[in-house]
C-alpha cells in the first residue's frame, strides 16, 4: 500500500473556498496535503478524520526566499498557536490545516482577506491571463478568418490548424477566469462591508478539460508530423519544454537549500535557464541542420504522383517540376506541376491531389472546391464547372471547366478517398484519364 499520492490538480489560484472543501474531502479519505505546485500536488497518508483547512495569500512572498521572512515567521507562529499548522505553501499560497471541532479562523477581517487576494493575483495569474485572452482573440479570430476565407488549405496545415486551435481555447479559458474573478471580487468587497466573506468559485473541471485538449492535440499534431523530419524536430522541442520547467526549478530549489539571498537566486536561475535554453535549442538546431543536408528533414517526396512522360510517353527529364504537400489528420494536400524549362510549346500540367482522411469532411471539401472559382466571377474571364462523364475517369462525379464557353481544359474529379483538381493544355485521352486514376488512388 503506498504512503504517498500525487495527483495533478486544476484549482484556480484563488479558489480559496474550491481548495479547502477538496482538501477537507482528501482528508476525509485519508490523504494529507504535504507539497504543492502550480498543478502537481503531494498527499501522504493519514488515519481518514476530519480536519479543517484554511488557504491564506501573502502578496509579499516571493519563490526565491531560502527561508520564511521575519513576518511571515510571526504569522505562522500565530496561527500555531491557534491550533493551525502549516501544510505547505506555494509562491502566495499558504495551506493550513487544524484537527480541532471548531477552530477559531486565521482570517477574521473579510475586506483584509479580500484584498490580499487579490494583490496575489495581481502578482500570479491576472497577468498571464490578460495575455491569454489578448492572444487568443487576435490569433483565434485570424484563424477562423482563414478558415472561413481558405478552409482546404488552413484544414490540412497541421501547424495553422493547431495553433488556431490552442489559441482559441486560451481564449475560451481565460475569459471566462477575468470575468468569474472580477464578478466576485466586486461582490466580494461589498459582502466584507457586511463583514461577511463571500465564497469563491473557480472552473476546475474546465481547467481540466483544456488540459486534456492539450495534451491529446499535441499528440496528434505530432502523429500528424509522421510521414515528415518535423516529427523529431517538434518532439524535440516539446520535450524541452517539458524538462525545462523541473530543470530550472531544480537549479531554484537547490539554491534555497543553500541559503542563498532571494535576489542572487532570481539572477542565477534566470542565467541558468537562458543557459539550459541555448543549449538545448543549439543541440536540436545542430541535429537539424545535419538533418537539412541529409535531405532527412524534406517534407513532401521528390516524385510527383504522376507526369507528363508518363502521360504523353515522352522525355520529361529536362522539364522543371515542383511538388509540395500539407497533412493533417484531417486532410492532405498534394501539389504539383511541370512546366518545359524553354519558351516553347511544351505541354504544361498542374494538379493538386487532397486526401480526405475524415469522412465527414468529404461532402464540405468538394463543394468547396466547386466553387473555387465563383469568386472569380465579374472579371473579364468567366468561369465554370460543367458536370462531364465520370466513369471515363473511373470516378464517382467530374466536372469540366469552361472559361467563356470554352473548354479550359480543366477537371474536378471525385473518387472515394480522393478529389483530383488537373489543369493541363492538351484534350486527355480516355487511357490518360484511366492512367490518373490508377495514380491517384494509388498513393
Amino acid at each position: 500500500m503506498k504512503d504517498t499520492l500525487k495527483k495533478v490538480e486544476f484549482f484556480t489560484f484563488y479558489d480559496k473556498t474550491g481548495i479547502e472543501a477538496h482538501l477537507e474531502k482528501m482528508a476525509a479519505e485519508g490523504w494529507l496535503l504535504e507539497k504543492m505546485s502550480a498543478f502537481r500536488w503531494t498527499y501522504h497518508r493519514i488515519e481518514p478524520k476530519k480536519i479543517h483547512f484554511s488557504v491564506s495569500y501573502y502578496a509579499t512572498i516571493t519563490d526565491f526566499e531560502p527561508e520564511p521572512t521575519e513576518q511571515q515567521q510571526a504569522f505562522n507562529e500565530f496561527c500555531e498557536h491557534s491550533g493551525w499548522k502549516l501544510a505547505t505553501q506555494t509562491v502566495q499560497m499558504q495551506v493550513f490545516y487544524n484537527e480541532n471541532d471548531d477552530p477559531v479562523p486565521i482570517e477574521t477581517d473579510p475586506a483584509l482577506e479580500v484584498e490580499n487576494i487579490h494583490r496575489s493575483v495581481k502578482k500570479t495569474v491576472l497577468v498571464t491571463y490578460f495575455l491569454m485572452m489578448f492572444c487568443g482573440f487576435i490569433l483565434g479570430a485570424s484563424f477562423i478568418s482563414t478558415l472561413l476565407g481558405d478552409p482546404i488549405h488552413l484544414l490540412s496545415s497541421p501547424i495553422k490548424l493547431f495553433t488556431g486551435a490552442w489559441c482559441i481555447v486560451a481564449f475560451a479559458y481565460s475569459l471566462p477566469e477575468l470575468i468569474t474573478y472580477f464578478v466576485w471580487r466586486k461582490k466580494a468587497k461589498t459582502m466584507a462591508e457586511q463583514g461577511v466573506f463571500l465564497e469563491t468559485r473557480g472552473h476546475r473541471k474546465l481547467g481540466f478539460a483544456i488540459a486534456v485538449f492539450m495534451l491529446v492535440s499535441v499528440v496528434l499534431y505530432l502523429i500528424s508530423l509522421a510521414n515528415t523530419g518535423l516529427q523529431f524536430y517538434m518532439t524535440a522541442y516539446v520535450l524541452i519544454f517539458l524538462a525545462g520547467f523541473p530543470l530550472v526549478n531544480g537549479v531554484k530549489s537547490f539554491l534555497k537549500k543553500k541559503k542563498v539571498k532571494a535576489g542572487s537566486n532570481k539572477a542565477l536561475t534566470f542565467v541558468a535557464s537562458f543557459t539550459l535554453a541555448f543549449v538545448l535549442v543549439g543541440a536540436v538546431t545542430f541535429v537539424t541542420i545535419l538533418g537539412l543536408a541529409s535531405g532527412v528533414f524534406e517534407n513532401a517526396p521528390n516524385e510527383l504522383p504522376f507526369t507528363i512522360g508518363e502521360l504523353l510517353n515522352v522525355d520529361d527529364s529536362t522539364y522543371l517540376r515542383s511538388h509540395s504537400n500539407d497533412e493533417s489528420i484531417l486532410l492532405g494536400q498534394y501539389r504539383s506541376s511541370q512546366h518545359p524549362n524553354t519558351y516553347d510549346h511544351s505541354p504544361t500540367m498542374q494538379y493538386t491531389i487532397t486526401e480526405v482522411k475524415m469522412p465527414f469532411l468529404y461532402d464540405f471539401v468538394a463543394d468547396t472546391l466547386y466553387h473555387h472559382y465563383d469568386e472569380w466571377k465579374g472579371w473579364n474571364s468567366t468561369y465554370e464547372y460543367v458536370e462531364t462523364d465520370a466513369t471515363a475517369w473511373g470516378a464517382n462525379k467530374a466536372w469540366e471547366l469552361y472559361r467563356n464557353g470554352e473548354s479550359d481544359n480543366a477537371f474536378l474529379i471525385c473518387y472515394d478517398k480522393y478529389i483530383l483538381e488537373i489543369s493541363v493544355d492538351w484534350e486527355l485521352t480516355a487511357e490518360q484519364k484511366q492512367l490518373i486514376r490508377e495514380k491517384v488512388n494509388s498513393n
